[in-house]
């Protein structure tokens, strides 16, 4: 009787160390986590096109023009007004198209006719547009005196300033002698001189964008 008592108690200490054991063993195990966070940066497009109803080929933004040559005007008298046509400028692309410079050129196969004709450069004709674009004469003189052929420099924060993705500017160009300009007025300029007869001029307006 008193052996089996101690047989049990010999039990009873070996398996409260084995439970001991296993206490230690989760003890001492280690736990581990980790997180980790990713970005994709996309860089963003600058594009922008023109079109105009009188520019065969570049009559729609689908044509997708970065340049575009209206048809021929004349010939004209001594005295006239050209018909101004309207040029749309459309931003293609995802980021906002802000004015950087713009170049009045020219090129003509006589100088006096260039000396003696006067150009206009308005925007919006009709008006204010929704996105706040301004309206009104950009640059006005004779061609000769515009057309420099050198970039001047756009620079200011409001809407007139940029052209927003999806949206779109307009302008136009009129040229006249003899008589004020119909959608800019001033002062009448001389009428050509013979001097002039049989001359012609290409003149071109460029615009710069940056983001």
């Amino acid at each position: 009787m008193k052996l089996l008592k101690i047989r049990n108690m010999a039990m009873m200490g070996v398996m409260g160390v084995a439970g001991l054991g296993l206490i230690g063993a989760g003890a001492h195990a280690v736990f581990t986590t980790n997180t980790a966070s990713s970005q994709t940066i996309n860089a963003g497009t600058l594009g922008v096109v023109e079109s105009s109803p009188d520019a065969p080929g570049c009559t729609t933004v689908a044509d997708g023009c970065t340049s575009l040559t209206l048809t021929a005007a004349g010939p004209e008298g001594s005295t006239f007004d050209t018909t101004p046509d309207l040029i749309t400028l459309t931003n293609t692309g995802g980021l906002p198209a802000y004015y950087s410079t713009v170049t009045y050129s020219e090129t003509n196969n006589n100088s006096t006719f260039a000396s003696e004709t006067s150009v206009c450069d308005f925007s919006n004709p009709a008006g204010p547009d929704a996105y706040g674009h301004f309206y009104g004469v950009d640059d006005q003189g004779l061609v000769t005196t515009v057309a420099t052929g050198s970039p001047v420099s756009i620079s200011g924060s409001g809407a007139e300033y940029v052209i927003q993705p999806g949206q779109t500017d307009n302008f136009s160009l009129d040229f006249y002698a003899g008589e004020a300009s119909s959608v800019c007025g001033g002062t009448a300029p001389a009428s050509l001189t013979t001097d002039a007869e049989g001359g012609s001029l290409t003149f071109t307006i460029s615009y710069a964008y940056t983001d």
